[in-house]
């Protein structure tokens, strides 16, 4: 890691609260429709002419997984969205000091943070089948009973994101707890929208490994996971 200038950033500058309950009312800024909220991604990857979203990672945090995606699909816009505000800010900071430091390869330009609340207002971003993949990667367990309707994946939510996902597209999900990822799994098996892949056909496949490993490994939930020796659970499913 020590030649990616991604890697010289972490979470140490930011002090923020851990979670946030996305049920409660507020007064995040939200686009209106997609429309609307293609019109403010225009300028956030200067080297797509009309950049449409077909990578998006779920509660983002600082941005890890996404910046670590990137050079894998190099012509491809990843859009990471977040519930925090400060975390986003600081994603955002590094995204144009990487840009930067990378004038002359264009390395990073297809990648972009966005605060936004994807529970309430995730479906006036994307058109139907815009997405190629989702991820959900170490999202928060919710542990008590009431809370469980905050989990990011819940049997209703499942058929927004497939809705987002066009035919053939992928849906990770990435957890240390369990419990949880037995629930996220449930959730998207007991949907006819999706079908779990099984590890044959992850395996078989360059692509789908390199990804998996991404997913699991590289965002700043994965690097606390590594250093605790907790066992990192996942799953990927394809819409159908």
């Amino acid at each position: 890691m020590a030649d990616n200038p991604a890697s010289r950033w972490t979470r140490l500058p930011i002090r923020t609260r851990p979670h946030r309950n996305p049920l409660a009312e507020n007064d995040d800024d939200h686009p209106e429709c997609p429309d609307d909220f293609q019109c403010r991604m225009r300028d956030k990857f200067p080297k797509f002419a009309d950049p449409q979203v077909e990578i998006l990672d779920v509660g983002c945090a600082f941005g890890g997984m996404l910046f670590a995606l990137a050079p894998l699909f190099p012509n491809t816009c990843m859009l990471g969205l977040e519930i925090r505000p400060k975390v986003v800010s600081f994603a955002q900071e590094k995204t144009v000091a990487l840009r930067k430091e990378n004038e002359t390869t264009g390395k990073y330009q297809n990648v972009w943070f966005e605060q936004l609340n994807v529970m309430k207002y995730g479906s006036s971003c994307f058109r139907k089948s815009q997405l190629q993949r989702i991820f959900f990667c170490y999202p928060d367990p919710h542990w008590k009973r009431k809370n469980i309707r905050r989990r990011i994946i819940s049997p209703g939510l499942v058929h927004e994101y497939a809705y987002w996902l066009a035919s053939g597209g992928f849906l990770y999900t990435v957890s240390d707890v369990e419990e949880l990822e037995k629930w996220m799994v449930k959730c998207l098996d007991d949907s006819p929208l999706f079908r779990r892949l099984t590890d044959a056909e992850i395996y078989s496949s360059q692509e789908h490994q390199q990804v998996v490993q991404i997913a699991k490994n590289t965002s700043e939930d994965a690097q606390r996971t590594e250093r605790k020796g907790l066992t990192k659970h996942f799953a990927v499913h394809v819409r159908v």
